[in-house]
């Protein structure tokens, strides 16, 4: 019906739906064209949904009673493989060990000492949980993070809302929460479910739980320990052990076969097995494995050979079990010259300890700067090398030479004073200046008033020197 100007009217809601419409429409792209990619489908999630959901979980992921039940192997399996391979359960324990062993201090992110609440953290961290000392209490963590990749802390806190405990909890007991875009509810609402005994138990926030894996993944709930990225590597040695086990326990290759007259039939073999069986053992077990066995084909005696027990197969397992938890080999390899063995030891120091020092800071920065309340404080590892002395030598040698480093930053380094001649490197084909004898001055010192030492150097020289009191302080 033509409009009061002569125009056609617009149909009620054709500019609503166009503009609508208008939203999915790529500019350029027509049917007509040639090879034409065409216009997207339409979404069909409605404009009251959030944000876009951050993976495609499994849809009721929160009502799934059992913690880890969308994944297909489950906290139980990865416990079991962890403790059933030797080889897995000395890596984990050598890891634990290196770490534990190494001397932490609670310091200011702006390089300060951070003072006396720093004293007080650092205090407090002498036993976390009231229960285990510090090594004990970070064991506790790694295990978990290194096995399941589940660590949890529990903040356990006074009848006045003080920090009283950080606790370690079996991560497998802890179900996953998320909200309807993937991501972890914030208070108040529920984070995380404790199931006890197959029950939901309690309800936690992340106030109150600190969730730590170390290698999630974008398109899982749950974390990937070392464990189960080398889930069939693990089953491969447990197998291989066991198969070494039981040939010096009972074998599992006969050690003779018996030709009998091929005149025998299957039934008077069967009955002559198992009347040697029975005269031998009495009861049929997995010994029997390794017993003559009655073949026809003669009347002659054949001594089987068992195969190897220990191959390149052994190494293998050992190389794969070993990268994975970023430990050196050469304990379980065959033997290799010093050369080889010092770049596979600073290799698995680099690459192992390295990442697990850090992810072990960042929890410890977010316990110091949350639940502790100190945003200014960090924890910070002591800058302490356990390396040979003559290696050192050889490397602060050469980082001289190179023209890398300068004399008194190495000595710095060391926390020895500087030298007046010894803050520029020695120039190429220079041979080096003869030390002069100084005299060294007093340890409570800041070594920044010598002569042509620069202020850089000194401050290096004064927190080598504190790093050193707290390492070695009783």
């Amino acid at each position: 019906m033509p409009g009061r100007n002569g125009g056609t009217p617009v149909e009620p809601g054709l500019i609503a739906r166009l503009s609508g419409a208008a939203r999915y429409v790529i500019a350029g792209v027509t049917p007509e064209g040639w090879m034409s990619p065409g216009q997207p489908v339409e979404p069909s999630a409605p404009p009251s949904e959030p944000a876009i959901r951050t993976f495609d979980y499994p849809v009721g992921a929160n009502i799934r009673l059992q913690p880890r039940s969308t994944e297909p192997i489950g906290f139980g399996t990865l416990r079991a493989l962890g403790d059933a391979c030797e080889l897995a359960r000395i890596l984990i324990e050598a890891r634990k060990k290196q770490i534990k062993k190494l001397t932490w201090n609670i310091a200011g992110v702006d390089g300060s000492d951070g003072g006396t609440p720093a004293r007080s953290i650092e205090s407090f961290f002498r036993y976390p949980d009231r229960e285990h000392d510090w090594a004990s209490w970070l064991g506790l963590l790694l295990e978990e993070m290194l096995v399941i990749d589940a660590p949890s802390i529990y903040r356990r806190q006074t009848r006045g809302g003080g920090l009283y405990s950080l606790d370690v909890v079996d991560g497998a007991t802890i179900k996953l929460l998320i909200d309807e875009t993937g991501r972890t509810p914030e208070p108040p609402n529920p984070a995380y479910q404790q199931v006890i005994k197959g029950i939901p138990a309690w309800d936690l926030t992340t106030d109150e739980l600190l969730y730590v894996p170390a290698n999630v993944r974008a398109n899982h709930l749950y974390g990937c320990s070392p464990v189960q990225q080398i889930m069939i590597t693990v089953n491969t040695a447990i197998r291989r052990a066991l198969f070494q086990y039981n040939y010096y326990q009972e074998g599992n290759i006969p050690d003779a076969l018996l030709a009998v007259p091929e005149t025998w039939t299957p039934a008077q073999l069967k009955e002559a097995q198992r009347w040697w069986d029975e005269a031998m053992a009495g009861e049929e077990s997995l010994a029997l494995r390794r017993k003559m066995k009655f073949i026809p084909g003669g009347e002659k005696l054949v001594m089987t050979k068992t195969a190897p027990l220990f191959d390149e197969a052994d190494e293998w397992l050992a190389r794969v079990t070993c990268f994975a938890f970023d430990v050196s080999p050469q304990p379980f390899i065959k033997q290799v010259n010093r050369a080889t063995a010092g770049v596979q030891q600073e290799a698995a120091v680099e690459q192992g300890a390295q990442p697990t020092m850090q992810w072990v800071k960042s929890v410890m920065d977010r316990i110091v700067q949350r639940w502790f309340g100190h945003p200014e404080l960090e924890f910070a590892w002591e800058d302490v090398a356990d390396v040979d002395p003559n290696v050192q030598s050889q490397i602060d040698d050469r980082a001289i030479k190179n023209r890398s480093s300068t004399i008194n930053e190495i000595r710095a380094d060391r926390g020895d004073p500087p030298v007046p001649w010894g803050d520029e490197p020695p120039a190429p084909g220079k041979p080096e200046p003869d030390p002069d004898p100084i005299e060294l001055e007093d340890d409570t010192g800041s070594g920044g008033d010598q002569d042509g030492v620069s202020a850089a150097v000194a401050e290096k020289i004064a927190a080598g020197r504190a790093r050193s009191r707290r390492a070695f302080a009783p």
